[in-house]
């Protein structure tokens, strides 16, 4: 006879349509610390439901349905740091959102560059007793492994025993104890234990290592990546729509794609009557294109940050860069080629992460400061590591002005209208919070 177990499904995030139910869950376990911002558990949940980010999470599914969840936090980002002092701000007023964002800090432990800091387990009642949460913390601490975190960091309650009995089987140590009898009326419990287990993974310092010239989602998950961006949310929904609304009419120009990656604004070029030339960084984006678009087009490896040692003067209608130009830690060197490759009529077009989204990883606070950010990318299914400079606004425009190039447009982006049927989350979120900048420059 099959069991429950032979259906069970253990796999990294979630998709929206299960926001709801996780939120449920996450709330009948850890209630009871939230209750002291939100006393209201509907609301809780809405809160919860919008401050979820599911890709620092794994799940397990029964039949189709989240029975299990396990959250965790890196430097880059967090299960439940979805939803900042604005958001709880809109839905609970001014008031009681900054009351529930100081609330909300008394639990916060913050991941470091050498520690991955757990966000609690949950398993749905019915599902308990069957090890659910045992192999999802196995699951967390093997992906702490990958990702090269030294430790795993977790806090349990002293009224849970049973958790603490389970982190301590696994090879988790107490490494501290804190007691407060006199908040255990208004928290419902009176002390806490840190715990930390030793993963045998090498020292990781994202936040100091050099940029790789080939990261690996453009190299080792080139093939995987190419097949996710073709019909994803943020670029064939968002990002595309917003850049090429920006392009107008290309019939007979000659454009340079630069950061060309697997072709697919390369293809849409020619699809539209352009004449192509495509470089990317990458050889294996590089191949990518070759084996789709073959002699349609000129297309060769080449280092952005060096320039464009290969192309002649004003020889380029349009140029564009989309999405790349946060790889470069400095911008002079190809904004003065593309203004030396560009006719005098020329216009350069280019979309690339919004100073304010990226501001929110910055290690500093500097919004001035030009910082290498890493943050692990789930485009392809898994999540790899991606390192970017992150650069304000005035310093984007400024490295043009000094290049010889007038800002002629600049948008914040738009979803096209098919997003509002396929992700209604996501066309509202992006409608009302933009991921993206776009520019458009002539030459002065």
């Amino acid at each position: 006879m099959k069991s429950i177990a032979d259906d069970l499904l253990l796999q990294h995030s979630w998709s929206e349509e299960y926001r709801a139910t996780v939120a449920e869950l996450y709330e009948q376990a850890f209630g009871q610390k939230f209750a002291l911002a939100i006393n209201q558990q509907s609301v809780r949940v809405r809160v919860l439901a919008e401050a979820f980010k599911p890709e620092y999470s794994f799940v397990v599914m029964h039949q189709q349905k989240v029975v299990a969840v396990a959250g965790f936090q890196t430097p880059q980002g967090s299960f439940t740091s979805g939803i900042a002092w604005a958001g709880l701000s809109r839905i609970l007023g001014s008031i009681k959102g900054l009351w529930a964002a100081a609330v909300f800090s008394f639990f916060e432990r913050k991941a470091s560059a050498k520690t991955l800091v757990m966000d609690g387990i949950v398993v749905a009642e019915g599902y308990r007793g069957l090890g659910l949460g045992s192999m999802l913390l196995d699951k967390i601490v093997e992906h702490a492994t990958e990702l090269g975190f030294e430790r795993v960091r977790l806090d349990v309650i002293n009224s849970n025993p049973r958790a603490k009995k389970l982190y301590l089987a696994k090879g988790f140590e107490i490494v501290s104890s804190d007691y407060y009898p006199y908040l255990k009326w208004l928290l419902g419990f009176s002390g806490s234990s840190t715990l930390e287990y030793l993963t045998a993974a090498p020292s990781l310092s994202p936040q100091t290592e050099p940029l790789m010239n080939k990261p690996a989602m453009y190299s080792t998950y080139a093939k995987e990546y190419d097949v996710a961006i073709q019909n994803n949310i943020y670029n064939a929904h968002y990002e595309r729509p917003s850049l090429q609304a920006m392009l107008g009419d290309v019939q007979g120009k000659h454009v340079l794609d630069l950061g060309c990656g697997s072709g697919v604004y390369a293809e849409y070029l020619l699809t539209n009557g352009a004449s192509v030339t495509a470089i990317d960084n990458s050889e294996e984006m590089v191949s990518l294109v070759k084996q789709k678009l073959g002699s349609q087009l000129k297309v060769y490896q080449q280092d952005l940050a060096k320039g464009l040692p290969q192309e002649q003067d004003q020889q380029f209608d349009v140029v564009i860069c989309p999405l790349m130009l946060h790889y470069l830690e400095d911008l002079n060197p190809l904004f003065a080629a593309v203004k030396r490759v560009l006719k005098p009529q020329g216009c350069f077009v280019f979309s690339t992460h919004h100073p304010l989204i990226d501001f929110e990883a910055s290690p500093s606070g500097n919004y001035f400061a030009t910082e290498l950010i890493t943050e692990e990318w789930d485009t392809v299914g898994k999540l790899v590591s991606v390192s970017f400079y992150r650069r304000s606004l005035s310093a984007l425009i400024s490295a043009l002005t000094s290049n010889g190039m007038l800002l002629s447009e600049l948008s914040e982006g738009k979803p096209c209208e098919a997003l509002k049927e396929l992700s209604p989350e996501h066309y509202l979120r992006f409608s009302q919070h933009p991921r993206f900048i776009f520019v458009k420059c002539i030459l002065a």
